[in-house]
């Protein structure tokens, strides 16, 4: 092989490479953005909204590609209403407001942001 062909097809991997980290990047966030909105839910619903870690059963960190202003967030299921989700978002002041949730009866509402 000569020297050509190799920086070439470096030159072509590389390329399809950082595309495709840009396309996975784009379609579902960078995990570690979307670990840092878990911990952040978390500590805000803890710390500001007053809940034992007991009550919340799972935090998961969200990403949407349609949102520029709060791309970010997370789903929470509480331990008394296992069968919901709540969505929070986080800003990109790092204001954090709960989104939507898929409760008929919900005992954890909010005033929500649209």
């Amino acid at each position: 092989m000569s020297k050509t062909f190799k920086i070439t097809s470096l030159a072509v991997l590389a390329f399809i490479l950082g595309i495709s980290c840009w396309a996975y990047f784009g379609l579902f966030g960078n995990p570690l953005k979307k670990n840092d909105a878990e911990q952040q839910v978390t500590t805000y619903l803890i710390e500001e909204k007053g809940y034992s870690p007991e009550q919340l059963i799972e935090v998961q960190g969200t990403y949407s590609s349609k949102s520029s202003e709060a791309p970010y967030g997370a789903s929470v299921t509480f331990a008394d209403e296992l069968e919901a989700k709540y969505q929070y978002i986080i800003f990109n002041n790092r204001e954090i407001k709960q989104y939507s949730h898929t409760s008929d009866d919900p005992k954890h509402e909010e005033p929500m942001v649209r």
